[in-house]
């Protein structure tokens, strides 16, 4: 077997043991945290979204739940239930729709939520499978990098019923300043775009990541895709090749990312911390969660 075709093979070997991996983890997590007490485990901070009057909202999934960083503070918006299958019991993706409303991914119970400060209300009734990102249209239409069924599903404004689009095997989904649809692929085309009716366009063709997990973007429609094993963020503009824009100490394991006012916001659960990047490559430390 040639060196080229050995190595996609390890590449969906390594995903589909990371998929068994994922889930059982999230058993073992969810036990350890009802034998032990909520709030023993340590945070583990997978994304970050910001709202328009600036207040930051992460998804931790060793809260579980929901932080809110508002004027300084650091509160816990929204707490879910350390038992398995359970709403935000593991919540691993955030976004911000349209009207300010606050959507939460979540691998264990395979929903979207709509949360408040009271309560968690699921938007798909468990119609997918495991969520690892999501990202919401202008017109209010919610796109899903779905892990286990390796679709990307588009949920049309004000409907409950996903609608698959594409086979990419995704596990980061953005939307761009232009209004097209990214996805951080598991394939050997590791970002791509997606139209409404499932076509597929390569955007990068090659393996140029190690591990890349969310996109975000800037009102020029450059695109900056996180990589945890690389410990980096990468940039990427059209017609020219991915390079890291920033990589290394204080970052350790980069996941979520989102525009912030000028730059963008990363979320690195191994370091436990939000840190906000400028467009130049300026990263500062926003702030530490600490249970």
């Amino acid at each position: 077997m040639q060196a080229p075709l050995i190595a996609d093979a390890l590449f969906v070997l390594r995903q589909h043991s990371a998929l068994i991996f994922l889930s059982t983890l999230s058993i073992l997590v969810s036990q350890a945290q009802t034998a032990n007490g909520q709030g023993k485990m340590p945070p583990y901070p997978l994304d970050v979204a910001a709202a328009e009057d600036g207040t930051i909202y992460v998804a931790d999934r060793y809260l579980p739940g929901v932080w809110k960083w508002k004027d300084g503070t650091l509160s816990v918006f929204f707490q879910g239930s350390p038992k398995y299958r359970t709403p935000l019991n593991a919540a691993r993706a955030i976004a911000i729709g349209p009207e300010g409303e606050v959507l939460v991914a979540d691998t264990s119970t395979r929903d979207i939520y709509k949360v408040t400060q009271d309560k968690a209300e699921p938007i798909t009734g468990g119609k997918i499978g495991m969520p690892m990102d999501i990202a919401v249209a202008k017109d209010g239409s919610l796109y899903i990098a779905d892990l286990e069924l390796r679709r990307l599903f588009r949920i049309e404004a004000g409907s409950q019923e996903p609608q698959e689009l594409a086979a990419v095997n995704p596990r980061g989904v953005g939307i761009g300043a232009d209004g097209k649809v990214w996805v951080v692929s598991q394939q050997k085309a590791q970002l791509q775009i997606v139209d409404d009716s499932g076509k597929v366009e390569a955007v990068v063709a090659d393996r140029k990541f190690q591990f890349p997990h969310q996109i975000a973007f800037d009102k020029d429609g450059n695109a900056y895709v996180t990589d945890g094993y690389a410990k980096a963020v990468w940039k990427v503009t059209a017609g020219a090749e991915p390079v890291k824009l920033v990589s290394g100490e204080p970052l350790v394991g980069p996941v979520g990312i989102t525009a912030y006012k000028d730059g963008l916001l990363i979320a690195d659960p191994k370091a436990r911390k939000v840190f906000q990047l400028s467009l130049d490559g300026k990263l500062t430390e926003l702030f530490e969660i600490k249970q």
